[in-house]
């Protein structure tokens, strides 16, 4: 039996109705008479995704222990694929009817390319802006900074996100999340490069391709539905914009002279010192902020991802009085629940296992008489919400905020959270994105 023509790579980590879903869809998309193969990494899934894939035709399984990264898993698949082309293809993708086929069709008519991407849209039918050149260094700190709100900045920001350009036509751009690849343009052991474990690999890759003379287009008569960001989502806030933050440091070092590195580290530096000063919530504590500047990216979160919805209550927790809460939790989420201020000052912040799906947190109390007098309340869940976000930044899965006291107020920003529910039952959030 001869090598396949195609070989899709696809790595999977907790996405498995996602990952289901991308896989029909390729099937669906695919000529009954093309030849090819899934190889698929999966990074140490803890929702059924490894059990599901090895049940699936033509997928050849790589189970891991753990999570790697993406690129890894990526470099992992490529190395056991076979194909003339290559398809990089994430788990929030679905293929429209005949999409696949007209990329194959359009590197076979344009020997000229390397590669080729398809147009996207969001789930509910609209375009989805899921393009960008390579940045100007004036965008990089914009990404990162708000001194994206000046003119000078602003404009670099929207360049380099191509926000009003026209999509209607073919364009020479790519994106790494549906790329279909002639295997000669790459390397022979990795697609891309391992210093950028999640963020910032396809646009080495793009730049790479293109310092050696390779060309990328999107086409807008393939079509595909992208969700975005499951897996990442899955990180957490602190894990993932630290990854963010490092390798878009580790791609400046690729790009810019040494002195602009310097100007760039001294606005990030800044502007979290700014945002401080007045009371503005952070990315990244500093710790986190400094190792990110050394292009520092910090590990990869193994285990328990489920989503944490986190609740402040006015009432402390009681068996009888919340058990209620947890049967409204859906399968893919976890209970954070807090206490309110004790009514003496207290220092410690506890948190403490309900079973296997929630936590009881008592935060710290910084002065008496909170429940009664409005500014000592919004001083304690101020504090409350900072020491509740050190244990969060510590765990892995998305933060869904709901507040069943509206005292609570203050905290909201503070604890980096993804999605603020409204107050009543916690409802499950379909994940899409990124594996």
């Amino acid at each position: 039996m001869g090598a396949p023509h195609l070989s899709v790579l696809l790595v999977s980590w907790n996405t498995r109705e996602q990952t289901r879903q991308c896989l029909e869809s390729l099937a669906a998309t695919a000529d009954a008479d093309l030849d090819y193969e899934v190889v698929a990494v999966d990074n140490g899934s803890s929702d059924g995704s490894a059990e599901m894939l090895a049940d699936q035709p033509r997928v050849r399984l790589i189970r891991k222990q753990h999570n790697t990264g993406f690129a890894a898993a990526v470099n992992q698949a490529y190395r056991r694929a076979n194909g003339q082309l290559i398809l990089l293809l994430n788990s929030d993708v679905r293929f429209h009817p005949g999409a696949l086929t007209r990329m194959i069709d359009y590197l076979r008519e344009r020997p000229d390319v390397a590669g080729v991407s398809p147009l996207y849209l969001n789930p509910d039918g609209t375009f989805q802006q899921h393009y960008v050149q390579q940045p100007s260094f004036a965008a990089t700190i914009a990404l990162v900074t708000a001194l994206r709100r000046l003119p000078g900045f602003r404009q670099a920001l929207h360049r380099f996100q191509m926000r009003g350009e026209d999509f209607s036509k073919p364009r020479q751009l790519a994106s790494g999340s549906c790329m279909l690849l002639r295997r000669a343009v790459l390397g022979q052991q990795s697609v891309f490069d391992e210093a950028f474990p999640v963020y910032w690999n396809d646009a080495v890759l793009a730049r790479q391709l293109d310092q050696a003379g390779h060309e990328l287009w999107m086409i807008p008569d393939a079509v595909v539905t992208h969700s975005r960001g499951a897996s990442c989502r899955l990180l957490g806030p602190t894990i993932r914009y630290r990854h963010l933050l490092g390798s878009l440091v580790g791609y400046l070092r690729m790009t810019q002279p040494r002195h602009r590195m310097v100007a760039f580290r001294a606005a990030l530096l800044a502007d979290h010192l700014v945002k401080r000063l007045f009371g503005k919530p952070v990315q990244l504590g500093l710790s986190d902020l400094l190792a990110a500047l050394r292009g520092d990216v910090g590990p990869l979160p193994d285990g328990d991802t489920r989503d944490w919805v986190v609740v402040f209550s006015q009432a402390r927790w009681s068996v009888d009085g919340h058990s209620a809460v947890l049967g409204q939790l859906a399968a893919n989420q976890r209970l954070l629940f807090v206490d309110p201020p004790a009514r003496r000052p207290r220092w410690r912040c506890e948190v403490t296992p309900i079973g296997s799906a929630a936590w009881r947190a008592v935060a710290p109390t910084a002065l008496p008489l909170g429940g009664s007098l409005p500014l000592v309340n919004w001083i304690n869940r101020r504090i409350a919400a900072s020491a509740l976000r050190g244990w969060l930044d510590r765990q892995a899965g998305a933060r869904l905020l709901r507040l069943d006291d509206e005292r609570a107020r203050p905290v909201l920003g503070r604890l980096g959270e993804d999605e603020v529910l409204p107050a009543g039952a916690p409802r499950p959030l379909e994940r899409s994105g990124r594996g």
